[in-house]
């Protein structure tokens, strides 16, 4: 069974943090072929925070991603969400969790073509055998820009808009965590900061807290904080970041010195 707030650190607890790991680790592949995407990767983020994950590709920062949000088991360590230990229960429980705890929004949107943008929304809700509260669908497309898009499918969207339906789609279960996975790499500039201001809206507004992983300097300063991570470990953070100098942070990861957050 998942266990709520077990192992917890001597200094913070769960009340005061919506992600945690600890001493987690991930490879992938065996004997010669092995890859350390993750190498004792430790962090806490608080409740209601905006946290960008960067690195050079091969850093680790979508397996980090995964195994934070429970899309994968690390081989060892401790992933905290919400005060829950993910690592501790069984698939079918972690299912669950994720349905009624998290929310995602990937780069491709993964929205089924034949349903309309309310049905896409409300999707998670028909899944997880929640009751559809389709009002409440309807004020959460209308806060992203579609209360006038409910009826089109998304062949009928750009880019930008789709990813709107994906951000409602997240927000519609009110997950206390929103992972997004290079959210912003398929828009163009003007989507894309439309979508970073929906992001910081969740974080600002409704009290969520938003993991992102990015490679765009200037999306990551739309962030509280940035992680940098190096090899499969965290090698840096930076608050208050700006896009300057987040790119002249990420141009010399190699001289900072291993971090725990």
């Amino acid at each position: 069974m998942f266990r709520a707030g077990s192992r917890r650190t001597q200094d913070t607890g769960p009340a005061a943090e919506a992600l945690r790991l600890v001493k987690v680790s991930k490879t992938y592949g065996t004997d010669g072929g092995a890859v350390k995407a993750l190498d004792g990767v430790t962090l806490g983020l608080g409740r209601g925070t905006f946290t960008a994950v960067m690195g050079p590709s091969g850093s680790g920062k979508s397996t980090l991603l995964q195994c934070a949000a429970g899309l994968d088991r690390p081989d060892s360590g401790i992933v905290q969400v919400d005060g829950t230990e993910l690592t501790a229960g069984s698939e079918a429980e972690l299912t669950r969790f994720r349905r009624g705890r998290i929310g995602f929004v990937f780069q491709q949107y993964n929205l089924l073509d034949t349903l309309t943008v309310a049905q896409n929304t409300v999707l998670p809700l028909k899944l997880a055998g929640q009751r559809v509260d389709r009002g409440r669908a309807r004020e959460v497309l209308t806060q992203v820009g579609l209360g006038d898009r409910l009826g089109h499918r998304p062949g009928q969207l750009s880019g930008g808009q789709r990813q709107r339906v994906a951000i409602a789609r997240a927000l519609v279960a009110e997950p206390r965590v929103i992972f997004a996975d290079e959210p912003t790499g398929a828009l163009d500039t003007r989507s894309a900061r439309d979508v970073l201001r929906l992001l910081q809206e969740a974080v600002r507004v409704h009290g969520r807290t938003v993991v992102m992983v990015t490679h765009d300097p200037v999306a990551a300063s739309y962030a509280d904080a940035v992680l940098f991570l190096a090899d499969g470990r965290l090698v840096g953070r930076m608050d208050a970041p700006t896009a300057d100098a987040v790119a002249e942070r990420l141009a010399h990861l190699g001289d900072d010195v291993t971090v725990g957050v």
